[in-house]
Formats: structure tokens, sequence, C-alpha cells
């Protein structure tokens, strides 16, 4: 049998056939989804202002609203450590976008001056908040892309759910 001496050319030539061979039986592996899609973002924007301006609105409930104001406040402000974390890790800066917005279940400061002077309206204004929060974390869920936004989202309004029937039970006692 007869060999043919290395040249760089058949190196070179091998090499690239190698290459080749390796590529085509490797297989493609997809892109993995982005990391935060406009939703998520979107959401993260809107839930954070949402939670930190309804907090002064619980501290003025009325004796009959009291401790479960105190429960939704301890559970917003939970929410708010998670949110504030995957808004940095987006990208996103700590302004409120939504700073003097008039939206539903976005406490205002003329609502707070509202139930400053009148701590019976709370029920109202924590029960169109709860709505609203519930309703966009229903919007991260069918239109997100990140799974912890979506978990965290998920977490919302679930707890949302249970915070609705519970206010309720107390406007119904």
């Amino acid at each position: 049998m007869s060999s043919t001496p290395a040249t760089p050319e058949r190196t070179r030539r091998g090499g690239l056939l190698a290459l080749l061979l390796l590529a085509a039986c490797s297989t493609p592996t997809p892109p993995p989804p982005p990391a935060f899609n406009p939703t998520d973002t979107a959401w993260l924007q809107l839930m954070i202002p949402m939670n930190e301006q309804a907090l002064p609105a619980l501290d003025l409930a009325p004796p009959e609203l009291a401790g479960f104001a105190a429960a939704v406040k301890e559970s917003h402000q939970r929410e708010l450590v998670h949110l504030r974390r995957l808004r940095a890790e987006a990208g996103l800066p700590d302004t409120n976008l939504h700073a003097g917005h008039q939206m539903p279940g976005l406490v205002t400061e003329a609502d707070l001056a509202a139930l400053r002077l009148f701590p019976s309206g709370l029920a109202g204004e924590l029960r169109e908040h709860l709505d609203q929060s519930a309703l966009v974390a229903r919007g991260e869920l069918d239109a997100g892309a990140n799974l912890a936004v979506k978990d965290l989202a998920a977490a919302v309004s679930s707890a949302r759910t249970a915070q609705l029937a519970e206010l309720s039970r107390l406007e119904s006692a």
C-alpha cells in the first residue's frame, strides 16, 4: 500500500472535511427566548407603582378593615422585593413611568386625600386596585416570556383572587 506524504494542502482539506462532517452531524439548537419581552418589562414597570402607591392607602384603613389592610400591605411589600429585583435584572430604570397617571387600580394623591377624609372609601379603592392588578397579572401570564416574571405574575394573580374573596367576605359581614 502506498502512502502519500501529508502536504499542507491535504492537511487543510482534511481539517475542512472534518469540520463539515461535524457541522452536518450536530443538531442546531434554537436560540433562547428573550430574557424579558415588552410585556414583561411593561408589567414590572406598572406593578411596582401600583403596589407602592397602594401602601399609604392601606395605612388609612378603618377599624373593620385594619387587619385585612395590614395583610395586604405585607403581601405587597413582599411582592415589591421580587418586582424590584426583576426590574434590576431586566436593566430597567427605577423611575416611575406612571407618575401622575390616572389609571384604574393606581392610587393617586387625590385618592389618598379623599381616603384621609373618608376612610370608609378604602374598600372600593382597594377592590379597584386588586381587580386591576389581577387583570394585568393575567396579561403577563398570557403574553410574557420571562419565567421568573410569569411565576411572580401567577403568584400575584392567585393572591389577588384570595384578597378579593376576603374583601367580599368582610364587606358582607
